[in-house]
């Protein structure tokens, strides 16, 4: 990366001057760094969040009233303003004006102070622009909120997620392998690379001001609260999020943790998968087993000991050019980025087929499980029945 001005700092809150308008933060979130828990719990609280912190989140669905309470106010969220995210993108630049300037004007309207868009890669650059566009034409100041992860707990959890969907990644180490070697026919694939490498931050970095790109590691110690959608709203000013309820838990903003075993059955019947984005499977999966075999499985090594000593050492040029560019304030002048390292004790799971009783238990398991859930829906049934017959 060419050598700029230093990020804003970690620790700081992102304050908005309301003279000067609104402000306009834009996180830009690469795959697998919480983007669709950002986008999920500020969807789903986005009346609470514009009411009590001046928060104007647009909604991602016009037609729906997530509180079952009407507007009541000018520029409440809710119903006026359209998707902001793969829809926007598609919208020619003066469309995109457009919606942006409907967005500054309600919060305007209602003296909000903040503006939050939320949109996840492989359009971060298209996106950074947009935003520069934006406040060039407009005089308003934006800040671009950014958050990378350590290679190789990214390329577990993104195999996870697509990587075992796919007949010529059947390992993680090889799906590591070939994100390493850019021997990839996806292009969706192909923009994790620029994820992986940091690339796509040189574009952000090229458009706006460093002063204005927070970049944060996506590390628990690192993270308020251990949560990046904390994190995030702790940011804007939100001190808590204990008081704002969690969105129901779906197959697009939910990443079901599981032990490798569990994973590996996944694996042996992928023609169950309707496409790379079907997570079908894992959510029935993740249902009907018990909670101790749908244990996160981010707490078990799925890369080999020294596929992950091989990643690192791929990545650690890309890791030290960002962390020089961090504040020396947050002690990144070193040129160390993540500070969270591997566990040499870790466990992991050498890559093998289940044995016949690994898939007997985990059935049986599912069979239980379903058995005491109708048990429990019977019984239900013939309290109602018996109170029925007595009125």
């Amino acid at each position: 990366m060419p050598e700029h001005a230093p990020s804003a700092p970690l620790g700081t809150a992102i304050t908005p001057a309301p003279a000067k308008g609104p402000l306009l933060v834009a996180h830009l979130g690469g795959p697998k760094t919480g983007s669709s828990a950002i986008q999920a719990f500020c969807d789903h609280n986005r009346t609470a969040l514009f009411r009590q912190h001046g928060i104007l989140y647009p909604t991602l669905n016009p037609d729906r009233v997530p509180d079952g309470t009407p507007p009541d106010s000018p520029g409440d969220p809710n119903l006026e303003l359209p998707h902001h995210g793969a829809v926007i993108m598609g919208m020619e630049p003066d469309a995109q004006d457009d919606y942006l300037d409907r967005a500054v004007d309600a919060c305007r309207a209602t003296n909000t102070p903040i503006l939050l868009l939320s949109l996840e890669a492989p359009s971060l650059p298209a996106y950074a622009d947009m935003v520069r566009r934006h406040t060039e034409r407009t005089g308003l100041r934006a800040v671009a909120v950014c958050y990378v992860r350590r290679q190789d707990t990214w390329m577990e959890d993104a195999w996870k997620q697509w990587g075992l969907k796919y007949d010529q990644y059947p390992t993680p180490d090889d799906f590591a392998r070939a994100l390493m070697d850019r021997a990839l026919d996806d292009v969706f694939f192909r923009a994790a690379v620029s994820v992986l490498e940091h690339t796509w931050l040189e574009e952000v970095w090229g458009f706006m001001d460093p002063a204005d790109v927070v970049v944060r590691p996506y590390e628990r110690f690192a993270l308020q609260c251990g949560d990046v959608v904390a994190d995030l709203l702790g940011l804007l000013g939100v001190g808590s999020i204990a008081h704002l309820p969690p969105p129901p838990a779906t197959n697009l903003n939910t990443n079901h943790g599981f032990t490798p075993e569990a994973i590996k059955l996944l694996r042996t019947v992928r023609a169950m998968f309707d496409g790379v984005f079907d997570n079908g499977p894992y959510a029935m999966l993740h249902d009907a087993l018990p909670r101790a075999a749908a244990a996160p499985f981010a707490h078990v090594g799925l890369l080999s000991p020294g596929m992950r000593a091989t990643v690192l050492a791929h990545y650690a040029p890309h890791n030290r050019r960002l962390a020089l560019r961090m504040p020396d304030a947050h002690d990144r002048g070193d040129g160390v980025l993540f500070r969270e390292v591997p566990d040499p004790d870790a466990p992991w799971w050498p890559d093998r087929e289940l044995t016949m009783q690994e898939v007997a238990t985990m059935l049986m398991q599912c069979v239980q499980r379903q058995h005491v859930r109708i048990g429990a829906l019977e019984e239900r049934l013939e309290q109602l029945e018996r109170r029925e017959r007595k009125e």
